[in-house]
């Protein structure tokens, strides 16, 4: 029987009672093998920061509602979370400047996807991802890692943790040929 606290903290996560079990149909492909990181940033600046984009290896399709960061360090502070589709940001945006200065995509004028969620087929990859918008406010001395994906799959709530990391730390600013 399910408890009071895990009632509440199920509806709190999605909506719905109990507690979401754990996951095991997402994978993170080569996005999970290493770190993505940079090492000229400065107090104030803002980054698209990207959770791996997910395979869904098991038989059945499943619908993403929710992912994030499970660690943000200290020095770093989440704005938001959207969604974004692969073929109207030219690939996977894996970290971007909010400026503009690195010739990427302006990523908040793309179509934000996170309140429909993501479905991703059976045996197959996504054509959409999660992404953070990260504003440094201080020294950085850990990652940003442990992404966290809530989905639904066969009327099922789940919560599956995928290796992440993602590096920034301050560092002397970088000298672009336009300045």
């Amino acid at each position: 029987m399910a408890t009071l606290a895990s009632i509440l903290l199920g509806w709190l996560v999605n909506g719905t009672p109990g507690t979401p079990a754990k996951g095991t149909a997402l994978n993170g492909g080569m996005q999970t093998a290493g770190d993505i990181g940079y090492e000229h940033a400065q107090i104030g600046d803002e980054y698209w920061a990207a959770l791996p984009m997910t395979w869904n290896v098991s038989d059945h399709k499943v619908h993403i509602t929710r992912a994030e960061f499970g660690h943000v360090p200290q020095g770093l502070k989440v704005l938001e979370y959207r969604a974004v589709s692969a073929k109207e940001t030219d690939g996977n945006v894996l970290l971007a400047g909010t400026d503009g200065k690195d010739g990427m995509i302006d990523l908040s004028k793309v179509h934000d996807y996170a309140d429909q969620g993501i479905t991703v087929k059976a045996k197959s990859g996504a054509d959409y991802y999660y992404i953070a918008r990260i504003k440094v406010t201080g020294a950085i001395d850990e990652s940003l890692k442990d992404c966290r994906y809530w989905y639904e799959q066969d009327s099922e709530h789940y919560l599956q943790q995928i290796d992440c990391s993602t590096i920034i730390r301050l560092g002397p600013p970088t000298v672009y040929d336009d300045e």
